[in-house]
């Protein structure tokens, strides 16, 4: 199968050799193709700019009418065309090893473990981008491996990728500096550094003030913040939308923060100018209800909007501020229908709250562009989040089986299943189509990905001697159950007796066994491995198989 690299021998050819762009321009540009392949053979084209010209040529084959367009920026540019709006044909640094043009990131090497598939066993283990769509789980403590071992090569594929004009990427950073490797990232989010920083639009992932309303609410007031959270929310999400739809009917604009907060508590000029705007535009009848419906709110005892002002007010601060209000450059998640790099580092140290705040919300924008009916199919657009049992609520979670159809997928690490609320858990294991499980998970997590691992047959052998001792023995060795303490010992299934006893009786059966109990989770993965389970759009999916990442 493509995603697991096989050792063969050198004369065997690939059964499905890359598309070369050259090959692609043979019988249509002789003269250009060749020039190409020489290029190549020369090295002045790297492996990006392969893909990134093959890509460009593929779609004059298949669109006639914008060969001559390719054909023309080849015979100027060569090796440079179609660059990626950076003007990077390469990272400047590298520490994974890829098979672009396959669409291929290797992990590691399978190991020699008996579990594992007996054909696998030595061989390189690859990811297929593919089989991100699916979405991946990975679950391991701090140390574990999963961030630079497992997480940093996929992240390094999509950079690469998009220079090849073939994705985009968003890294949510919560610690700030796993991901910080200059170049890599064409938009950078700082907290720690607004200075140098890029902006973030609240509302870059909505089409409409009911979009916006509803993911800022959630963000702002993720679960657990009311006994009867359903009502809660609906309330919180309509004293939103009463605030925000009259401002961006008057403007054709969201507001501020600050904007946001005077329209929420009726304070100062804002409302006043959204009513009189409205008033000039001949629709302020259109949306007095609104207004009015805000103005009453207001006057309860319990007003829905007092946790939104009080959870916004955490964003009112003078850097906060200054990133998502007065920055002239600023991201807006709907800019990854075209192919960009973009690093959001949130370090709760700073700001606990109010990165949390603003990580939720960049996780439900992505699922919320990813799954629009308008997000383009033609670039795989990738989300890698870590810590991410604190950014998903149950927008997510559901949207997990929906972007994958939308050539989309999220990457989710975190320490443990626990960091997930209690009602998403499930909804999360069983949405994520890959799975990965590292060196000292709890039992809780163990007993989850056992269960998920499935089972296998054993034959299980009983021997029983003339002292009345037994013995029983699974045949794939890993199985083993004890009887009293003895002098007899088995080896490939055969009891050899010391001293005076001996062998009386044998027995077998066929027992099912899980393929990774919990104990073996937590017990028999060494530091700097990990247990991993991939899943295809298609159903095709590769077992659970011990990985060395180190290798």
């Amino acid at each position: 199968m493509a995603f697991i690299r096989r050792r063969r021998p050198a004369e065997e050819p690939e059964r499905h050799p890359p598309a070369r762009p050259w090959d692609l321009l043979q019988g249509v540009h002789a003269e250009l193709a060749a020039r190409l392949e020489e290029a190549s053979s020369l090295g002045l084209l790297s492996d990006v700019d392969h893909v990134r010209i093959a890509r460009a040529v593929s779609r004059a084959v298949a669109e006639p009418q914008w060969m001559r367009y390719v054909i023309d920026v080849l015979r100027a540019t060569g090796g440079a065309a179609f660059l990626h709006p950076s003007g990077q044909r390469d990272l400047p640094v590298r520490f994974g090893r890829h098979k672009l043009d396959r669409k291929l990131t290797r992990l590691g090497v399978v190991t020699d473990e008996p579990r594992n598939p007996a054909e696998l066993q030595g061989a390189e283990f690859a990811l297929d981008q593919e089989m991100l769509r699916t979405s991946l789980l990975a679950i391991g403590p701090p140390g574990s491996g999963k961030t630079r071992g497992f997480a940093l090569p996929i992240v390094e594929h999509l950079c690469l990728q998009s220079l090849a004009n073939a994705a985009s990427v968003v890294v949510i950073d919560p610690k700030g500096d796993d991901f910080a490797i200059p170049g890599w990232f064409d938009v950078d989010i700082d907290l720690a550094n607004p200075d140098g920083s890029w902006g973030f639009d609240l509302y870059g992932g909505a089409a409409t003030p009911e979009q916006a309303a509803d993911r800022l609410a959630a963000a702002l007031l993720p679960p657990g913040v009311s006994a009867d959270a359903t009502y809660y929310m609906d309330a919180a999400k309509n004293a939103l939308y009463n605030a925000l739809a009259p401002f961006h009917a008057a403007r054709d604009a969201y507001p501020t923060i600050r904007q946001l907060l005077e329209m929420l508590r009726g304070e100062g000029s804002t409302v006043q100018s959204v009513r009189s705007r409205l008033k000039n535009q001949g629709r302020l009848k259109e949306y007095e209800h609104l207004l009015q419906s805000r103005t009453d709110q207001r006057g309860r005892r319990n007003d829905p909007a007092t946790g939104l002002v009080e959870r916004l007010g955490l964003l009112n601060r003078p850097t906060l501020v200054e990133l998502l209000d007065e920055k002239p450059d600023k991201f807006r998640m709907s800019d990854i229908n075209r192919p960009l790099r973009v690093r959001l580092a949130l370090p709760e140290g700073m700001f606990p709250e109010a990165a949390r705040i603003l990580a939720r919300l960049a996780v439900a924008q992505f699922v919320q562009v990813t799954s629009s009916p308008s997000a383009d199919d033609a670039i795989f657009k990738g989300l890698v989040i870590d810590e991410a049992g604190r950014y998903v609520d149950d927008y997510v979670a559901r949207g997990l089986q929906r972007v994958r159809s939308r050539n989309a997928g999220l990457v989710l690490l975190t320490q443990s299943l626990g960091d997930f609320p209690d009602e998403l858990r499930r909804t999360v294991f069983s949405s994520t189509g890959c799975k990965a499980v590292f060196a000292g998970v709890n039992p809780d997590d163990a007993a989850y990905y056992s269960e998920f691992f499935g089972t296998h047959w054993v034959e299980e052998l009983t021997m029983a001697n003339t002292l009345g001792e037994t013995e029983t023995k699974g045949r794939s060795g890993h199985s083993t159950t004890w009887g009293p303490t003895g002098m007899s010992t088995t080896t490939h299934g055969k009891t050899n007796a010391e001293g005076t006893s001996r062998s009386i009786g044998a027995s077998a059966r066929q027992v099912e066994r899980p393929l990774w109990s919990p104990g073996e989770i937590i017990n028999d993965v060494p530091p700097g491995h990990a247990l991993i389970s991939l899943a295809r759009p298609d159903g095709v999916r590769v077992p659970a198989t011990l990985v060395n990442l180190r290798a």
